[in-house]
């Protein structure tokens, strides 16, 4: 009998999903078979039976395939237009609100934040215009342990600090070495944690903003609306979802917020 090719594909992703713990049924087969593929060209491998057997007798093969699943774009305000906004625009709005309620704690989360670019970015920005006797908590989540390990380390090269403004830079950063490190790492108040947005709930509530961007591009719609009904629980009344520019919220979901800046696809819990 002749075995379609093909038929290795689910194999091969719930192989990878048992031997990494990471759940890969969240992204689409789409983006999967394109990731995979790359990774199949570059060792020369042609099917997905093949490369099957190639992760069984090469164990840190694994480690590959997951680095190539799951993309890490390593860049601080690689997008600076929806940093500016949180900035000029959003953040002196959410500084009124509280001076209202008299609170003067505000709370992030940087979901699928990758090697930590993101929640550093919201950090500075947040001192940059709050009060500085005001509290600023961060959650930085994402499924990689490495990133996060890299995250907490707050060291980045030249060149992934140069969308920063020089004064930014010497302001909030120290040679390290050939790299730069993040000043007084304890005071930007970030939590690392390892969380799936595919399979757990929401890590906290009470968010004034959750940034999630660019992630909902590999996964499928019934995550979408899975990940996305959790950030709106998580947020609290009048609370901010900033997503990808790339990205649209599913149809059963856009009740649920309402549109600040449709450019900076940037939008309000109603």
């Amino acid at each position: 009998m002749v075995i379609n090719i093909d038929d290795g594909f689910p194999f091969l992703v719930r192989k990878i999903s048992k031997a990494s713990g990471i759940i890969l049924t969240g992204y689409r087969d789409s983006y999967l078979r394109r990731r995979i593929d790359l990774r199949m060209k570059t060792l020369g491998i042609e099917n997905y039976i093949m490369y099957t057997r190639f992760l069984e007798n090469n164990p840190n093969e694994l480690k590959e395939a997951i680095n190539t699943i799951t993309v890490n774009v390593t860049e601080f305000m690689r997008d600076k237009t929806p940093f500016i906004v949180f900035r000029e625009e959003i953040l002196p709005e959410i500084m009124e609100r509280k001076k209202k309620s008299q609170s003067n704690l505000v709370r992030f989360w940087s979901a699928a934040c990758s090697y930590g670019e993101e929640p550093y970015s919201i950090g500075i920005c947040s001192k940059e215009v709050l009060p500085k006797d005001w509290s600023i908590s961060i959650y930085a989540t994402d499924i990689d342990e490495n990133c996060l390990k890299r995250a907490s380390q707050g060291t980045y090269s030249k060149e992934q600090l140069q969308n920063l403004d020089p004064p930014i830079v010497q302001k909030y950063f120290e040679p390290s070495g050939v790299d730069f490190k993040v000043k007084k790492l304890q005071k930007m108040m970030i939590r690392f944690k390892k969380h799936d947005l595919t399979s757990e709930p929401p890590v906290s509530k009470y968010f004034d903003v959750v940034f999630c961007r660019n992630v909902m591009i590999y996964f499928n719609e019934q995550q979408k609306v899975k990940m996305l009904n959790d950030f709106y629980n998580s947020l609290s009344d009048g609370g901010y979802l900033i997503i990808g520019k790339s990205e649209t919220l599913p149809g059963e979901i856009r009740e649920l917020f309402t549109p600040v800046s449709a450019r900076e696809k940037i939008f309000k819990k109603v």
